[in-house]
């Protein structure tokens, strides 16, 4: 999964703003939806015109950019079943070797 990992903080660093959304059922704690984000919150897809395909980022991926504290939580758009995850200065640095 590391190498995924690093495609993924790859892709994050590559348009500033970007950022990591997830989304679960608060109730049951299951549903995990983990989705790149554009700026302006589109979807960020990759691959030419013809096969362009959205991003999915595996819960696992996310997880081992949060334990290496590559992301880290944007607290102010926390809620429940919520939250962005925004490229930090270590991830910054690292991904700037990864490139």
């Amino acid at each position: 999964m590391q190498l995924l990992s690093e495609e993924i903080l790859k892709e994050l660093a590559g348009v500033e703003g970007r950022y990591i959304e997830r989304e679960w059922d608060p109730r049951t704690l299951t549903g995990d939806y983990v989705v790149m984000r554009e700026p302006d919150g589109f979807q960020v897809h990759v691959g030419d015109t013809r096969r362009n395909q959205c991003l999915n980022v595996p819960l696992r991926a996310l997880e081992e950019l949060i334990q290496e504290d590559l992301v880290s939580e944007d607290q102010s758009k926390r809620t429940s079943g919520f939250r962005l995850y925004r490229l930090n200065a270590e991830g910054l640095k690292r991904s700037v070797l990864v490139c």
